[in-house]
């Protein structure tokens, strides 16, 4: 136990250049210890952000340098604690700090055991798991699609945004955080180093012009995944798949998958990944049936009365 009790973490609405880089540079150093990533991509491209509704908190060490990260958005919050900085309560400090923005949720990347061990001290409880899931890339995916009859496939050009948001907010409507991507969203997923016109694949219904769907692959220079020998290799991803509502039941969601890895495969990946999420039976059950397993999976932990139903 330390001293003194410790201070609450700092709310800033805008962090400097300096803290933006420091918070990096903590992640990466947790990445390292911990084997995966402590934050997921929206909170970390959302680091240059300033939004007086979702401050960021920050807590430092006594010469000023951060050593814990903290933030809500979209309705759930996410945390780390430096390695060095670790069992002295900073993360309780984060998180009741969390708690008192009135985030309902926080997620836990990798759901790793100290990080259920710290949740479930907190009294907080796993309610849902995100499922990152890998499989090789074999020479069969890079063959011709067969489409359903009228429809086609292009890639994304400028002028595109306003008809993929629309399609991905119908076809993710229920869902806590695709559904809730602005434009404000997309231009920042569209000016990212990896971004590739070219894979983002627009799903056309030549008998109207509209758009059906899409399926944006990307491709993370760091993303890692085995390879059909078993060792990690350079992986691409099934980053969004989405079918409008309107066209379901008419065959398109399987060849718009094949689509995305045939594009993958043919730029020489060797594997690929995807997320799911682990109430969406029929989901995994596809993606099991095409090989794909389990890489990672993370959970998102809520305070709630212990007799609601969970995990043990």
């Amino acid at each position: 136990m330390p001293p003194h009790p410790l201070p609450a973490p700092t709310p800033v609405v805008a962090l400097t250049p300096e803290d933006q880089a420091a918070v990096r540079a903590l992640a990466r150093a947790a990445q390292e210890a911990d084997g995966i990533r402590p934050l997921g991509e929206r909170f970390l491209l959302g680091l240059d952000e300033a939004d007086p509704a979702s401050p960021h908190l920050l807590m430092r060490a006594e010469g000023g340098e951060p050593t814990a990260y903290g933030r809500v958005l979209d309705g759930a919050g996410e945390l780390f604690v430096a390695p060095v900085a670790r069992r002295q309560g900073i993360g309780t400090r984060v998180l009741a700090a969390l708690a008192e923005q009135g985030t309902p949720a926080v997620w836990a990347h990798g759901d790793l055991p100290h990080a259920r061990a710290f949740a479930r001290a907190n009294g907080w409880r796993r309610v849902r798991l995100l499922h990152k899931m890998s499989r090789p890339l074999l020479p069969d995916d890079d063959a011709e699609i067969a489409l359903p009859q009228g429809f086609s496939l292009r890639s994304f050009t400028p002028g595109d945004e306003d008809a993929w948001l629309a399609v991905n907010g119908r076809a993710f409507a229920d869902h806590p955080e695709q559904g809730r991507v602005t434009r404000a969203d997309l231009d920042r997923l569209l000016a990212q180093p990896w971004f590739d016109p070219a894979g983002l694949l627009l799903l056309v219904d030549g008998a109207t012009g509209d758009l059906a769907g899409s399926h944006w692959t990307k491709v993370d220079p760091q993303e890692r995944a085995p390879g059909t020998d078993g060792r990690a290799t350079a992986a691409g991803e099934v980053y969004v798949v989405a079918v409008d509502p309107a066209y379901h039941g008419r065959g398109l969601a399987v060849p718009l998958t094949a689509a995305g890895l045939a594009h993958l495969a043919r730029r020489g990946l060797r594997a690929v990944v995807l997320y799911v999420d682990g109430d969406n039976d029929r989901a995994l059950r596809t993606y099991r049936r095409l090989g794909f397993t389990d890489l990672e999976v993370h959970a998102q932990y809520r305070r709630v009365p212990a007799a609601a139903k969970m995990e043990p």
